[in-house]
């Protein structure tokens, strides 16, 4: 797979007491104890995120005097630090680089380097799973923590930010390269030049195909054949709307699939579909975010599209569908209400078949937009060619910007 990177406390315990598949946790702050257990999740939920991927575990996390304890095995084996148990002193230590962490089964008592600390709560074992206090583990060892109050989910960054790469910053003049086009012909027509052209989209040569997007620099001239001329929906073209994935995600280069040939169909009698969205192939785990604020219309599982959730954007005008998940964050329901660029799921490789069915195809994110009143699927390129210039921001991302090329 490609890598694709763009340039560009306060836990609710009862949220997590219905997670089906949630590997890890973080404290953050007090804990409101006064809202009422929610009803079982609609499908598998992960409330933990390591290195911008989701983290599955098979124990649940405890909460213990306003402390968070998950399984030590899931952080070692997501951020590569070497974990050893010693069964005679129950003692449990966890290296990398220059840190080491060492913590007893039972007590309070910790060590970074030999330093003495006290800990609120102890290690402890659970379904021959050693627990530790993942606040304290993460910023022992130098890794970076933030908690998605919104999302429910604890995020961990272990590796360094890169910070290297970077977004088209001015994206508000999109116009479509058309028959005949060349760059200098562009550059000339709109009162700019071709290395403006060229910078401003991070192009690597002078090339252009029909129907590319070449983002105008914000001193060119309004564009002659704008991206709002081709769309069905200029109104969908606003800053207001994200791209399904955050400015630090690897993702693959995507084309145009709407309408392409499916063969898989629920009654397999060798019929062929049109495919009604666009696929977006990325790392299983890989965050996914709502793209509009609305409200969730439906989830759970749907035999094509897998672990999906639609949602009605506040226009009513449209439906977004985000299928084939590998989990959700916890405690969405239908008729809740979501924010644009909210965390809402992850991908993954399900449907094609009953509850539960994965590997019938690469990992991906399957994006579908619908009118509201006809279900009629639209293209969705275009829109996300041009919501990929406004990313939910990594809580880990510092002052540098992702970046892909433009075309």
């Amino acid at each position: 797979m490609n890598r694709c990177l763009h340039r560009n406390s306060i836990l609710h315990w009862p949220r997590l007491l219905g997670v089906f598949c949630v590997c890890l946790g973080l404290f953050i702050g007090v804990i409101d104890m006064s809202k009422p257990a929610l009803a079982e999740e609609p499908g598998p939920t992960v409330s933990l995120v390591i290195n911008g991927k989701a983290v599955f575990s098979d124990v649940q996390p405890l909460l213990e005097n306003g402390r968070m304890l998950v399984p030590i095995r899931y952080i070692g084996e997501s951020t590569g630090a070497s974990v050893t148990y010693e069964a005679a002193t129950k003692q449990v230590i966890m290296e990398q680089k220059d840190r080491r962490v060492s913590l007893i089964v039972g007590s309070n008592v910790a060590y970074v380097n030999g330093r003495h600390y006290t800990l609120d709560v102890p290690p402890k074992i659970v379904n021959d799973r050693t627990v530790v206090p993942i606040r304290f583990v993460s910023e022992a060892l130098g890794y970076r923590v933030n908690w998605d109050e919104r999302a429910q989910v604890a995020q961990i960054e272990s590796k360094e930010p890169d910070d290297s790469v970077a977004i088209v910053k001015e994206a508000s003049n999109p116009y479509v390269v058309q028959a005949g086009d060349t760059l200098s012909k562009v550059a000339l027509q709109h009162g700019t030049t071709m290395s403006a052209i060229k910078k401003n989209n991070y192009l690597s040569s002078d090339n252009l195909t029909i129907d590319q997007i070449l983002f105008l620099p914000n001193d060119s001239k309004t564009a002659t054949n704008p991206l709002s001329k081709k769309v069905g929906d200029s109104g969908l073209l606003k800053k207001t709307y994200y791209f399904p994935f955050n400015n630090r995600s690897w993702y693959e280069p995507y084309g145009d699939s709407f309408g392409s040939d499916r063969e898989w169909t629920e009654s397999s009698d060798g019929s062929v579909r049109s495919h009604e969205g666009i696929d977006i192939m990325a790392p299983k785990g890989t965050p996914v975010y709502s793209v509009s604020s609305g409200t969730i219309n439906r989830i759970g599982w749907n035999t094509y599209g897998g672990w999906r959730i639609n949602i009605t954007d506040e226009s009513g005008q449209y439906r977004m569908y985000y299928a084939h998940l590998s989990a959700y964050t916890p405690g969405l329901r239908i008729g809740d209400t979501i924010q644009a660029g909210q965390l809402i799921g992850f991908v993954g490789d399900t449907g094609y078949g009953g509850a539960g069915t994965v590997g019938m195809f690469a990992p991906h994110l399957h994006f579908g937009l619908y009118l509201n009143d006809n279900n009629r699927a639209i293209d969705a390129y275009d829109y996300l060619r041009y919501w990929e210039q406004n990313k939910v921001a990594s809580p880990f991302f510092l002052m540098g910007q992702t970046r892909r090329r433009i075309s």
